[in-house]
């Protein structure tokens, strides 16, 4: 049974124009994640899903498969549950024993092999269908969240009584745009949280610290990577702890 890494990446894009090639310290964007991959002693096999030339011809250089998207999902409006289920039915026509896969984001450079791997022999080990990486975000707990009323003024957004001792909160975590490893079955079925229902009904978190929860929609994000890669990147590499509570 083999292992393998989708990686997302469409051109265009509306915030930064062809952010997933953006350059980092001088690399494109996308190549941080997929290096990761292809140094990743689990993975068996590495793809690029895209409508892009540009990003086709990267992808290609570094010695990836590319799956070409087709252009209904390839537009602003199209979801990723179906981009993903896309990719990895045409994965598995290639390689029929493929079990497990991964799934990145071709606009985040907060991503190491290290990672893929501890996300693959957790996903081995566990009973459970998936394993993704998120933040755990008491500041920005949804008890915290406002709304503007009809009228423009501020509302509880859960309308939820809490107090403002964000430890006294339950825990809540959010995707840091990090990894998400899943059983083949699940981009089928489709049953996991909402939205990211590709997941299964049985997902493990594991837990990174929270300046890893970022990917390139604006400048200032990547300004926000080259100073991880220069700063933070080799606490990232054994950082990550199961989310149990």
């Amino acid at each position: 049974m083999s292992n393998i890494v989708i990686l997302t990446a469409k051109g265009g894009n509306s915030t930064i124009t062809n952010k997933n090639v953006v350059p980092v310290l001088g690399t494109p964007v996308m190549l941080f994640p997929l290096r990761a991959a292809k140094m990743s002693s689990k993975v068996d096999h590495v793809f690029v899903t895209t409508e892009d030339e540009l990003i086709k011809g990267l992808a290609l250089k570094e010695g990836v498969e590319v799956i070409d998207r087709p252009a209904d999902l390839s537009r602003p409006e199209s979801q990723h549950k179906d981009v993903i289920l896309h990719a990895v039915l045409e994965a598995a026509k290639l390689h029929p024993d493929a079990e497990n896969f991964v799934v990145l984001l071709g606009n985040t450079v907060q991503v190491t092999a290290q990672l893929i791997d501890q996300c693959l022999d957790l996903l081995a080990s566990e009973d459970c269908d998936s394993v993704a990486t998120v933040w755990k975000a008491q500041d920005d707990h949804p008890y915290r969240a406002l709304k503007v009323d009809t009228n423009g003024y501020a509302q509880s957004f859960l309308g939820v009584e809490a107090g403002s001792n964000r430890q006294a909160y339950p825990s809540v975590y959010y995707y840091d745009q990090g990894v998400w490893a899943f059983k083949r079955s699940c981009a089928m079925e489709q049953k996991g949280p909402h939205p990211w229902v590709w997941l299964g009904e049985k997902c493990r978190l594991l837990e990174r610290p929270w300046v890893t929860g970022r990917d390139i929609h604006g400048w200032i994000d990547v300004s926000a990577s080259a100073w991880y890669l220069g700063s933070i990147q080799c606490i990232d590499l054994d950082a990550a702890t199961l989310a149990t509570d």
